[in-house]
């Protein structure tokens, strides 16, 4: 059995007192499993004129336009646990649904791929790690898409619901690390848009 390590993402789902969208938990491989630490460690990236940009994992991107970027952090420690890179954009404000305010995010995360067994570091296994830990968290996975793009690259695709929100991860992976996009909001359409509207590119 797998276990996982707690990774808060954003607030972005709030009744009357805060409650935590995204806070659920990310994959950490097995303790038995031979992994290796990674030759050249990322950085957590900088923000230029709204746009993230990280070179040690060759990607930048910008979101949609009424979300703003927060400062990239990198959680983990290298060589015991897995490495995250982190960053987030939130809206200024949210909108009530069903009877909560929800308030729309999107969140990006780089996880190093070394610290994973070599059977699963791809995107398909490693969107099942997310849905399975999404689940045990309370959301729904919902049927919708399997696959989608931000800005014409291919990604695989897992819708969730919980309490009124809607939330869309994307996964795909290059030669180091799980690349994921989480789109959260009031609904379908709303996290639709948020995909839409954010311009990624890879950097070599």
């Amino acid at each position: 059995m797998c276990d996982y390590r707690a990774l808060v993402f954003a607030t972005a789902l709030v009744a009357v007192t805060p409650f935590s969208w995204s806070q659920r938990e990310t994959p950490q491989p097995r303790t038995n499993a031979t992994t290796s630490t990674p030759n050249v460690l990322p950085t957590k990236g900088l923000i230029e004129q709204g746009t993230y940009k990280n070179a040690s994992i060759g990607l930048e991107f910008t979101p949609a336009e009424n979300l703003h970027l927060q400062e990239p952090e990198m959680k983990g420690t290298p060589g015991s646990i897995p490495l995250l890179v982190t960053v987030q954009a939130l809206a200024d404000q949210g909108v009530i649904s069903s009877l909560f305010w929800v308030r729309s995010l999107t969140v990006f995360y780089a996880d190093a791929l070394a610290y994973y067994p070599e059977d699963q570091r791809n995107a398909p296994r490693y969107m099942k790690k997310v849905i399975r830990a999404n689940e045990a968290e309370g959301f729904q996975h919902v049927d919708g898409e399997t696959s989608g793009q931000i800005s014409g690259i291919p990604f695989i695709r897992a819708d969730f619901a919980k309490r009124g929100g809607r939330e869309v991860v994307l996964v795909t992976t290059n030669n180091t690390h799980a690349l994921v996009f989480i789109f959260a909001g009031s609904g379908l359409e709303v996290t639709n848009k948020l995909i839409a509207s954010t311009k990624l590119k890879f950097t070599p």
